[in-house]
């Protein structure tokens, strides 16, 4: 391992711009460098310390404030001083729902990918490398329907949430965001060629 500082790469996109799926292609190409990937979704907020009462109205995925800040900046700083961090954190979502905890890290590559990690500028400016993945928005639509409905099987609850959640936030606290990019990578099929680029990019500078 490197005793120069970590590349820390963001990958940053609407909802089903395909994130993880590049994210975990480009972890294959460099596996041999042992990344690590952080999912911003794992750092979502735990809503049940709300009042029930007030719990439906303040919940949001699309919205900065669905995301534990401190948790996940405190989680990346200390993965960029080379030392290990123990997920989930406390006050997350996925440590409510009893996630088993797991240690993580040190490593010479860290990968975080969401869609609102560039909204933080803390975040970005932590980072050495920063793409925004492009996908046309109707195919994004798509997937997400079919994402979801998949998952509960109800298209009315699924379109109810896209109307109340995503509609006013994505074109406020995502897509702005791609001004912060170092990269604009078209993602709407597999795009190998972007994948070996960015691998062989996180190699130079690491080498550099």
């Amino acid at each position: 391992m490197s005793e120069s500082p970590p590349v820390l790469v963001g990958i940053m996109g609407g909802s089903c711009s395909g994130k993880t799926t590049f994210a975990r292609a480009v972890t294959e190409e460099i596996a041999d460098l042992n990344p690590i990937t952080l999912n911003q979704d794992a750092y979502f907020r735990d809503w049940s310390v709300y009042p029930e009462d007030e719990r439906e109205r303040l919940r949001t995925a699309n919205h900065p404030d669905a995301v534990h800040w401190d948790a996940l900046l405190d989680h990346i700083r200390l993965l960029a001083d080379r030392e290990q961090i123990v997920t989930p954190p406390d006050g997350t979502g996925a440590a409510a729902r009893g996630r088993p905890k797991e240690s993580v890290g040190p490593s010479d590559v860290i990968i975080v990918e969401g869609h609102l990690i560039y909204w933080n500028e803390s975040l970005r400016d932590l980072m050495t490398l920063k793409l925004f993945l492009d996908v046309d928005t109707h195919e994004r639509v798509v997937r997400r329907m079919l994402r979801d409905t998949g998952r509960n099987g109800d298209l009315e609850k699924v379109v109810e949430w896209y109307r109340r959640d995503v509609i006013p936030n994505y074109p406020t606290y995502t897509e702005p965001c791609r001004k912060y990019a170092d990269m604009i990578v078209p993602y709407f099929d597999d795009n190998r060629l972007a994948v070996r680029l960015v691998a062989t990019g996180i190699r130079d500078l690491l080498a550099g």
